[in-house]
């Protein structure tokens, strides 16, 4: 029996079957609830056990029914499982699916358990009819209404007459479960295990026999072998699917390819399946769940979408991976070299707050507790498995009817519609393209076309069948005939569009999308699925263009402000961003993605203690989360109440240690050396015991370096010097720490304040250091960077700032803003010697370092990857600043300039040292044309933005301080 004070949750979905991606959903739902005390139970259609070890226990449909009232709420999906089909699946039911969201929200109301729906898919009947009111109670009994994609949005809100919001599907979740790391050394002894060399690329390879459309087993082989003797790579071939029999096509492809592909398809555990996704260089495949997985580990990825089911797209656009999806194997093969070449891509910022928030809002939910009866009976005084059956039967008997929109088939001329006319049966049409059965679709659209040669469903269904042929061509000049004959009809403009936008034709798919917009039965639904098809291949630029444009002929079109607004802040016009909000916001609530990136402008848009207060009594209301937490510690010291940030960042420290984000903020938040001290315990328990993330354990690493304990950050370092996506800083950072030696920093150089002073016996030369955001020179703290200064013949003032503003408001310990520090510290140089003076900074703080050397008339300013203005370098280049940047500057980056006033300062030399191979800091290097007192130092072969690293490494940095000392 469960404790009593436990909590017992049960989820939903198909987890009786050997699916890899179905099966994590229980143990993601585990991860996240088990520390609230809360107890997961896997319920699905049958009580079959899978193969897999790592999985979470299954109860059937029919205990649950028994037990319900021993539980405390329950999780719908994820997973495809939001439809009333019936697929026929071995020991299923007919009504199967309907009762894992129907049948489980029936019983949970009975019961008074809270229902939230874990972001599954949604697979709604085709036509725009509501559903029957049971459907729509089933909608409105969700305490929490999500879903993953967009497509299923739209289909719920149509079906059920509520919209639930879209969330990424929470598989991406996954390195909370499986830290990269973790998975990492996984990978290592399968790889051994399969005597792969460990010079060699691996492939992750997952096929599905309906990927390959009519090829045949053979041919493909043929093909893949090909392609992996010309990439010189293995492909470990992977079953993620064993119900669907992927694992006897592994074995079949292997057979028929062996030079260059494994079988590996007896994993036992899923943990193994996704450390061969993980650990791999690339990842090709069929599966949603395998592209989710290789996404949220960062790996290059090709996902083949056949059929192009919406669930790809819909995850693609959340995740940053619409590259991914090929429409064929054809083209994923092509592709290999250039996915090998790939970087590794992390998920986009937005996802991990949007995970946190869903699960802090689900703990929220259960831990309430048992509720009173807010919503009706779904099928009130009827026995539940009875009444779900007779409803779900009515609806597929309604589902197969015809179609009598007028925009779906107009009426014959007569008006009088033939006698004998075949139904249109859109589902029937839509499981024959699902199965790739080509040729019953083929002869079901023949069948009617015959019959009445002008019904549009029909054409409309031949145009679709071109399209999962591959047969771009015939699909456009079929739907440009229909286009022609009925360009007013909503559903022939959106298939015309898919068409253009299919064969690359972007600017006739912009043009067609354009003319549509001023017809009025193009709603809001269907321009969202429409907008996605014309931006897909368009640069984000073109994107903010073509999207004013859409605007300036809709421009009341909620769903085009939205899109706008969201690729207006990605580019950097905040501005923008900010209008179209606040415009949505007049008629209502921001959906929950766009309120998230409005939160984050309100420091631009409001004044810093405004935005401060807003933060503030959010958190206090309940926001903890890590993004809010940390948000709040950094505009807390941007605002100078250092106290406030200091207590924000200890909360984030004892709710989220773990979150990478918490423990990059400490970094930049200084503390005493004793609380370094006990903090750093207290993380390295964490690091030993835990396995975190490598982004986690980067900034441990660094947090152990700036905290004294050298011999822990190096090791750390060594363990990230054999990871792909962090490997080079690690390695860099390491050999400038050798380089450094083992030599005790000066005793003055430890202090705890902002200001500390290194005085040399009979030196007469200043030095003044810029620290960056975390101290020091980029990732070098000033404890190590004091070997250096240590050997030039010059006083050193180490400064500081804790408002992590760039200097702009100064540094208390010298003045209240950053005049009276510019007056302090040139009076501290004065009582220090009469040589001299040299500043130096590394990224911003070489701009402040600059900005304070030309306020205090210093001889020298060594700015390493710094700028001398945050706006454009030349007219056309990008602006140095972004949002984290434009809360500091403002709006106008022309004030911050320091051109002008370097060239009007003749004596002040200027030496700005960039990587030849980082294209921001070399592009940056343009601002110092015609300006004779600055010098551009370019290390060849260095492709980062912490040149401080190899400047150190290979003694630019001591040469350059004693030129500008002697």
């Amino acid at each position: 029996m469960p404790d009593s004070n436990e909590r017992r949750i049960a989820i939903f979905g198909t987890f009786d079957v050997e699916n890899y991606g179905d099966l994590l959903f229980p143990l993601l739902a585990q991860q996240r609830l088990a520390p609230a005390g809360m107890d997961v139970v896997a319920v699905s259609p049958t009580a079959g056990v899978t193969r897999y070890r790592d999985t979470v226990p299954v109860i059937s449909l029919a205990e649950f029914a028994k037990t319900a009232d021993s539980f405390d709420g329950i999780l719908i999906g994820g997973g495809n499982i939001v439809h009333i089909r019936d697929f026929g699946l071995p020991g299923y039911d007919e009504n199967a699916y309907p009762a894992l969201w129907a049948g489980a929200t029936a019983h949970a109301l009975r019961h008074g358990l809270p229902v939230v729906w874990n972001a599954p898919g949604v697979l709604a009947p085709d036509g725009t009819a509501p559903g029957p009111d049971w459907l729509q109670r089933v909608a409105a009994a969700a305490n929490r209404f999500a879903v993953r994609d967009t497509q299923s949005a739209d289909a719920m809100e149509r079906w059920a007459g509520r919209r639930p919001e879209v969330m990424p599907d929470t598989a991406t979740d996954l390195p909370h479960l499986w830290p990269e790391t973790a998975l990492k050394r996984r990978f290592a002894r399968i790889r051994k295990k399969l005597r792969i060399p460990k010079a060699r690329p691996v492939i992750a390879l997952h096929v599905k026999a309906r990927s390959l459309r009519r090829t045949s087993v053979a041919d493909f082989a043929q093909q893949l072998d090909a392609a992996l003797e010309a990439a010189g790579a293995t492909a470990v071939l992977i079953a993620i699917g064993r119900c669907h029999g992927d694992h006897e096509l592994a074995q079949a492809l292997h057979a028929a390819a062996p030079r260059h592909t494994i079988a590996y398809d007896d994993a036992d555990t899923l943990q193994d399946i996704a450390a061969v996704i993980a650990g791999a260089n690339a990842y090709l495949g069929a599966s949603l769940h395998g592209q989710i997985t290789a996404a949220a580990y960062g790996v290059p990825a090709r996902l083949v979408a056949v059929p192009n089911l919406h669930k790809f797209e819909g995850q693609a656009i959340q995740m940053d991976r619409t590259a991914d999806v090929v429409d064929s194997w054809e083209t994923a093969l092509k592709d290999l070299p250039r996915v090998l070449e790939q970087p590794k891509q992390a998920l986009p910022d937005a996802i991990a707050p949007q995970l946190e928030a869903h699960w802090n809002r689900v703990t929220q939910i259960f831990a309430a507790g048992k509720q009173a009866a807010a919503h009706g009976d779904i099928f009130p005084d009827a026995a539940i498995e009875t009444a779900l059956a007779d409803a779900v039967a009515e609806m597929r008997q309604g589902s197969a009817a015809p179609a009598t929109s007028g925009k779906d088939a107009p009426p014959p001329a007569d008006d009088t519609p033939p006698p004998a006319q075949l139904a249109w049966d859109a589902r029937a049409f839509n499981g024959l393209i699902a199965d790739q059965d080509y040729a019953a679709a083929d002869s079901y659209v023949g069948s009617h076309l015959a019959q009445t040669p002008a019904h549009l469903p029909a054409r409309l269904g031949e145009v679709r069948l071109a399209m999962a042929r591959d047969e771009p061509q015939k699909a456009l000049d079929l739907s440009a005939k229909l286009a022609e004959e009925s360009p007013a009809n909503p559903w022939v403009w959106s298939t015309h569009l898919k068409c253009l936008a299919k064969a690359g034709q972007t600017d006739d798919a912009m043009a067609w999308f354009l003319a549509g917009l001023d017809m009025p039965d193009i709603d809001e639904t269907m321009l969202k699925a429409a907008t996605g098809d014309v931006l897909s291949s368009m640069p984000m630029q073109a994107q903010v263009a073509f999207l004013k444009t859409a605007l300036e002929k809709r421009p009341q079109s909620t769903h085009l402000m939205l899109r706008l607004a969201m690729r207006a802040d990605v580019s950097g016009d905040y501005q923008l961003a900010l209008d179209l909000f606040r415009k949505v916001e007049q008629d209502g609530p921001l959906p929950d993605y766009a309120a998230k990136v409005r939160n984050h402008l309100r420091s631009i848009e409001l004044s810093l203690p405004d935005a401060l207060d807003r933060l503030q009594s959010d958190v206090e209301a309940g926001a903890e989360d890590v993004v809010s937490l940390c948000r709040l510690c950094r505009l807390a010291a941007a605002a100078g109440r250092f106290d406030l940030s200091v207590s924000a960042l200890r909360r984030a420290l004892e709710l989220h240690p773990l979150e990478w984000r918490t423990v990059y903020r400490l970094n930049r938040v200084f503390l005493t050396r004793a609380e370094d001290r006990k903090i750093f315990a207290a993380l390295k328990r964490l690091a030993t015991t835990k396995a975190p993330e490598p982004a986690w354990l980067l900034q441990y690493a660094l947090f152990a370096l700036r905290a004294g304990y050298k011999g822990e950050g190096r090791e750390t370092l060594l363990l990230l010097a054999e990871t792909e996506l962090l490997g080079p800083t690690a390695r860099s950072l390491l050999a400038a720490l050798d380089v450094l030696g083992k030599a005790r920093p000066r005793k003055a150089v430890l202090g705890d304040g902002d200001v500390r002073i290194v005085r040399k016996r009979g030196a007469e030369n200043i030095v003044v250091v810029f620290e960056g955001l975390i101290g020091g020179l980029s990732y070098i703290n000033s404890r190590y960077l004091d070997k250096v200064m240590a050997d030039i013949p010059a006083h050193i003032i180490y400064l500081r700032d804790p408002h992590g503003q760039i200097f702009l408001k100064g540094v208390p310990e010298l003045g209240a803003d950053e005049a009276a520090m510019q007056a302090a510290l040139a009076a501290m140089i004065a009582k220090l010697g009469q040589g001299k003076v040299v500043a130096i900074g590394g990224s911003a703080a070489g701009f402040a370092a600059l900005r304070t050397g030309l306020a205090i008339d210093a001889d020298a300013v060594i700015s390493l990857a710094g700028f001398v203005t945050p706006g454009a370098a030349k007219a056309g280049d990008a602006d140095h600043a972004r949002r984290g940047m434009a809360e500091i500057f403002g709006a106008d980056l022309d004030a911050f300039d320091l051109r002008q006033q370097l060239r009007s300062h003749p004596k002040l030399q200027l030496t700005q040292v960039v990587g030849s191979n980082y294209a921001p800091d070399m592009t940056r290097l343009r601002a110092l044309d015609d300006i004779k007192n600055a010098q551009a130092i370019v290390l060849d072969g260095i492709d980062t933005h912490h040149v401080a690293l190899p400047a150190v490494t290979d003694g630019t940095l001591k040469r350059l301080l004693n030129d500008a000392l002697s």
